[in-house]
C-alpha cells in the first residue's frame, strides 16, 4: 500500500494499519486501525461465527508507516 492510497482514504495522518477484507478474491471492505489492539479485535471478530466480519476470506493487514520505512 502506498501513501497515495492512504490519502485517498481521507485521512490527514497515516493510520497504524489498514485491514482489507476480501470475498471471492475481491476487496469488499476496509477497516482503519489506530493501534495493534484494534487489529487484534478485528481479527478476533473474523473468527467469531455470525459476526459481520466472519463472512470474509482471510483478511490482509497493511502497515503503511512500516512500508514507507522499508522504501526509504
Amino acid at each position: 500500500m502506498n501513501q497515495a492510497f492512504v490519502e485517498r482514504l481521507g485521512y490527514g495522518v497515516t493510520p497504524y494499519a489498514v485491514i482489507i477484507w476480501h470475498k471471492d478474491d475481491e476487496a469488499k471492505h476496509r477497516t482503519i486501525c489506530n493501534d495493534e489492539q484494534d487489529i487484534q479485535i478485528m481479527l478476533e471478530r473474523h473468527q467469531t461465527n455470525g459476526d459481520f466480519y466472519s463472512q470474509y476470506d482471510e483478511p490482509k493487514v497493511y502497515y503503511p508507516v512500516q512500508e514507507r520505512g522499508l522504501i526509504a
